[in-house]
């Protein structure tokens, strides 16, 4: 149990660095164009490109914590209205073909990841391969799919009825 909580603290605090420092580096770049563009009249070809990209990371590496935070969208309007024993069994089948929907999504991504590197698709400005950008795709589909697969066994061990793995339905 502590090695689990260890690692999901790590993961956490990796994920929170990349979004946060996505964000701000997003943020900076695209301001910094702004500028550029109005004061000195040039645009940076690489800023939309870099916007794109981080826009791309911060979605999908957004899934696994939002997962975590149980800061996902939801339909709750059953949900929330049913005895708790009903609420346990909804929680049981939503995080389990949840997760189940994750693995696959991670799984089409990675071989859409590999059919772009076979194409050599690069950007235009920066000829970055694209697959490396991609490849957050499956990583965040995956980081997804194991978080509700963790909430589905913590809801199985435990009493009370779990949002996420840090999340209770009372908090």
């Amino acid at each position: 149990m502590k090695t689990e909580k260890k690692i999901t603290g790590a993961l956490s605090k990796v994920e929170e660095a990349i979004l946060s420092y996505s964000v701000i580096i997003m943020a900076l770049i695209l301001i910094g164009n702004v500028v550029s563009r109005s004061v000195f009249n040039m645009s940076w070809t690489f800023a939309e490109e870099i916007g794109q990209a981080l826009t791309i990371i911060m979605t999908f590496a957004g899934i696994g914590y939002g997962a975590r935070k149980a800061r996902h969208i939801s339909m709750s309007a059953i949900f929330d209205i049913v005895p708790t024993n009903i609420k346990k069994i909804f929680m049981y089948v939503i995080s389990s073909v949840t997760s189940a929907s994750m693995f696959y999504l991670a799984y089409l991504g990675l071989r859409y990841v590999q059919k772009v590197h076979m194409l050599g698709r690069v950007t235009p400005a920066l000829r970055i391969p694209m697959y490396l950008i991609y490849m957050i795709v499956p990583i965040g589909f995956a980081l997804g799919g194991i978080q509700y697969a963790l909430n589905f066994i913590k809801n199985v061990k435990e009493k009370d009825v779990f949002l996420s793995t840090e999340r209770g339905l009372r908090d």
